[in-house]
């Protein structure tokens, strides 16, 4: 699961050309950080610059080498490959708009391996505190387990699907919050009363 919380290593993936608002300040140590840079790029705030500098071998500059339309998305898919290589166990974040992302994060959710994308920082934040949950972190890897043709269809069968999980232990009210949680952070959505799947 996804965690900042620095219960276990963390692999931070910065698309600097898509996203110029970071701030690295208060991450915790067994956090690592790679910032991508494109070709065209030749200067970061202050600001940044400094907290780089205050993450000292956490962080990694990674300035691409020519222009193309995904010749940035190609040097992150390939680094996040490494890092999964040597480092399968950990939580990967790559702060990006760009949606292209998604099949591939998809597909590493698939095999067992925790990643996600985040539009900001904000939804960073977000993510940190559900992940920090022990029942989301529960939900979703049971969720995940099953094929997605399996999952529940409707909104009060994954109510009910949850309740279970927990063998009834947990309030309505509790059930009710881990289903939100699953919308707020956008792996599950709603169109014509039926679900659809994001991992």
């Amino acid at each position: 699961m996804l965690s900042l919380t620095g219960d276990r290593e963390s692999v931070l993936l910065v698309d600097y050309e898509n996203v110029q608002k970071v701030d690295l300040s208060g991450l915790p140590s067994s956090t690592l950080v790679k910032i991508f840079v494109g070709d065209s790029q030749k200067s970061v705030p202050f600001e940044l610059a400094k907290q780089a500098q205050d993450l000292g071998n956490r962080l990694e500059w990674i300035k691409i080498d020519g222009n193309g339309s995904n010749a940035l998305d190609f040097h992150i898919a390939f680094s996040l490959g490494q890092d999964i290589t040597r480092m399968p166990a950990a939580d990967y974040i790559i702060l990006t708009r760009d949606k292209g992302f998604d099949p591939l994060i998809r597909h590493l959710i698939s095999r067992g391996i925790s990643c996600k994308r985040v539009n900001n920082q904000q939804e960073l934040a977000a993510a940190e505190v559900a992940y920090a949950d022990p029942n989301f972190k529960k939900v979703f890897e049971n969720l995940v387990k099953i094929e997605k043709r399996g999952r529940p269809r409707k909104r009060s069968t994954l109510t009910r699907n949850i309740a279970a999980m927990f063998q009834k232990r947990l309030t309505d009210t509790e059930v009710e919050a881990l289903v939100e949680m699953l919308f707020t952070e956008k792996l599950v959505t709603e169109a014509n009363k039926v679900l659809s799947y994001h991992f």
